[in-house]
């Protein structure tokens, strides 16, 4: 059980990450506030103002990595990760049927109606975030993604679909997106392939060994050769 201060800290992260999932677009900001006028995106975005957006929000990824890796206690992150994990699968396949749906590709012009403006932010964005956390967090990633049974070729596609924004992406996120793809598929890795961002796993970080019950030392019947203290 957790004590009372450490059970408030989980709670605020929690906070923090639904928080930052729910909002994964800037693009959705004052959506559902009362009277205030909501923003025409159609007017202003393309995919030069989207593509420094985009830089933007991956540099929210990286301090929300930071913030994963701050937290030493195993059954923490691995709450605050599956959460994050459910949530970017969830977006990828509702998003990626919007898309798809409304054949949105990298050769087509940029979206200009806001649902499918959000809808493309949400899968790119959270594409990354899904990257960002794999390579930092690999072991701990699979078996929170071992229940889902799909998510490999899901993701692969995913990344492949993202990949193909080259003109929105920044280099640093094409470089990564390479990595997650032979990461996660191991028919794709090169000889030199080396994941650099895998944490080393510690004793605070590693799962909880279960303790293994000790068979104590049963006191032998019969007489002792042993002469006692007694005897001396």
């Amino acid at each position: 059980l957790c004590r009372p201060v450490e059970a408030l800290t989980l709670t605020i992260s929690l906070a923090v990450l639904v928080a930052f999932l729910s909002t994964n677009s800037l693009l959705t900001a004052a959506k559902d506030v009362d009277k205030v006028p909501e923003l025409d995106l159609t007017k202003i975005m393309n995919d030069k103002v989207y593509s420094k957006v985009f830089v933007r929000r991956r540099e929210e990824h990286k301090l929300l990595v930071n913030h994963l890796r701050s937290i030493e206690d195993y059954a923490k992150r691995y709450k605050l990760m599956k959460l994050g994990l459910d949530e970017i699968i969830r977006v990828i396949r509702e998003e990626g049927a919007k898309l798809r749906g409304n054949k949105i590709t990298a050769e087509s012009e940029f979206p200009k109606v806001q649902e499918l403006i959000t809808a493309l932010a949400q899968f790119l964005e959270n594409t990354c975030l899904f990257g960002e956390i794999v390579l930092h967090f690999p072991d701990m990633s699979y078996r929170i993604l071992k229940s889902v049974t799909d998510w490999r070729g899901l993701m692969t596609e995913a990344l492949n679909y993202t990949k193909a924004f080259e003109h929105i992406l920044d280099d640093k996120s094409i470089e990564l997106l390479g990595l997650l793809n032979q990461e996660i598929n191991e028919d794709q890795r090169t000889d030199e392939y080396v994941n650099p961002y895998r944490e080393v796993e510690t004793a605070t970080t590693a799962p909880p060994k279960k303790k293994t019950k000790k068979d104590k030392a049963k006191p032998k019947k019969g007489p002792s050769l042993t002469p006692s203290r007694n005897e001396l």
